[in-house]
């Protein structure tokens, strides 16, 4: 019968000159590795100490601290203030204020209990009511800390499932461009967006 087979020495040879071809690879990688060792022991220019001019070490020692007590300080002080007094005048707080519209806060909105979204939107109805009729909550019921932000731990874990989705549907940043225009790659349109999750 016409059978076929193969001689040991064939088998012996492709052997051979497959581990020379990954020996070759191997060598290769290696080469390569001990030729980058040097370039990845240089210290990044943001990791050097950088010199300080005498200008720079005096503008550093003596106006900025001046700068920041008498203007920056008092300015962000009085922002903050104001900020705060507006919205207990109003009865919101402060995460009231994200937008829902924000694919990121949409997610947090849905992960919300319902006793929290119930008295966020009750919040904004009332302030909604009140700015139309100029008129502020009573002083009795100002008495509260708006900048608690109760909706933080949504936010990232509306983040952490964004990114999950992301990893799931292979979908990279680097395929298209992060912003067009005012548009972010999610789609959402606030501009300075800090809800970005890459």
């Amino acid at each position: 019968s016409g059978s076929f087979q193969i001689s040991p020495c064939c088998i012996n040879t492709a052997i051979g000159a497959q581990s020379r071809r990954m020996s070759f690879y191997r060598a290769l990688s290696k080469t390569l590795i001990r030729s980058m060792a040097a370039e990845r022991a240089v210290v990044p220019w943001y990791h050097q100490e950088q010199a300080v001019s005498p200008f720079e070490a005096f503008c550093k020692q003596t106006v900025y601290p001046l700068w920041f007590k008498y203007v920056k300080g008092p300015y962000e002080r009085y922002q903050y203030e104001h900020l705060v007094a507006e919205l207990r005048g109003l009865g919101l707080m402060l995460d009231d204020q994200h937008n829902d519209k924000e694919p990121i806060v949409e997610r947090a909105l849905e992960l919300l209990p319902h006793d929290l979204m119930v008295g966020r939107y009750r919040r904004l109805m009332r302030a909604q009511e009140m700015f139309a009729k100029k008129s502020h909550l009573p002083l009795s019921e100002q008495n509260y800390d708006p900048m608690i932000p109760y909706m933080a731990p949504f936010v990232e874990e509306a983040k952490f499932q964004f990114q999950e989705e992301q990893e799931l549907l292979q979908f990279h940043p680097w395929d298209r461009r992060l912003f067009s225009g005012n548009t972010t790659g999610l789609g959402e349109t606030t501009p300075n967006s800090t809800f970005m999750s890459w």
